[in-house]
């Protein structure tokens, strides 16, 4: 049965170090704190409207900045939180916009990972099991066995890194599905990639009003998976629900009601990992 994943990448307070790289990106609301509270209203909405599960993949930064409204979050029966590290570090080098983004060290990522866990721990009451890696890349960590072994370390148990195609561009292929990194050495650790075009990258090339228009390209990602029986991991942003005015132009909601129209089951990213047959035991 044809799957989505809708995440959410919850950075406020985080990525305005990385966003700098580019100059003057005129990307506010990607900087802007109350662009959480006010991103994650509209998220609730539509999720909600649809009965849809969704996993936020929180910053650290972000979530100790916003304790109380995370806290409010964590009983919602849609609502899966796990980690997108401490402040957008990245694992690998990107480059976007005219950008370079650096890879951080093994010792930096290492602590964002180990700080941001403990803090969802400590304010949420939430074991961490899973990771969006910033920005994501082609092959995943498949090429990085030794960032493997600092996930790993950390008690993460499954990672969405895989978000590039081998161009280093998007939309990636809906063809790369989640796989075990058993070939790596870890065979505990599940990698399910974020497939199809991340919502920045598309808006910012083809106009941040297109949504009705980003809508339709969504709609054809769902076609895909439906016709090939494959799974869709979804990237989004907490702060692109007001760039790219999803209550006026409503791309997200477009994707979940031609979801449930074509029958698509929508789980999030922990529920899925969950009902994956493990290679090895948990």
């Amino acid at each position: 049965m044809a799957q989505l994943l809708v995440g959410y990448d919850v950075e406020s307070f985080a990525i305005g170090e990385g966003l700098a790289r580019i100059g003057d990106h005129g990307m506010v609301q990607a900087t802007e704190p109350d662009s959480t509270p006010q991103g994650l209203e509209v998220i609730l909405r539509n999720h909600e409207e649809f009965d849809a599960p969704a996993t936020l993949f929180v910053c650290g930064r972000t979530l100790v900045h916003h304790v109380a409204l995370f806290q409010e979050l964590v009983h919602h029966p849609l609502i899966d939180i796990q980690q997108h590290t401490y402040s957008h570090a990245l694992f690998k080098p990107d480059y976007w916009n005219g950008g370079v983004f650096l890879a951080s060290p093994e010792e930096a990522l290492e602590t964002e990972l180990m700080t941001t866990s403990a803090a969802i721990d400590k304010h949420l009451g939430i074991e961490c099991i899973g990771l969006r890696t910033p920005h994501g890349h082609h092959l995943g960590l498949s090429d990085r066995p030794e960032l493997l072994d600092i996930v790993a370390r950390c008690g993460i148990r499954y990672i969405s890194s895989w978000g590039r195609d081998a161009n280093g561009e998007n939309p990636t292929p809906i063809s790369t599905q989640p796989f075990w990194y058993a070939e790596q050495g870890h065979p505990e650790i599940l990698e399910i990639p974020f497939q199809h075009w991340l919502d920045g990258i598309w808006f910012e090339a083809n106009g941040l009003d297109k949504g009705r228009e980003f809508g339709q390209v969504l709609q054809g990602a769902i076609d895909e998976i439906v016709a090939d029986d494959l799974t869709y991991g979804a990237c989004f942003h907490d702060w692109a629900m007001l760039r790219y005015d999803e209550a006026g132009t409503q791309w997200v909601r477009s994707l979940l009601s031609y979801a449930r129209a074509r029958d698509v089951e929508i789980v999030s990213y922990t529920d899925y990992y969950r009902s994956m047959p493990a290679l090895v035991p948990a």
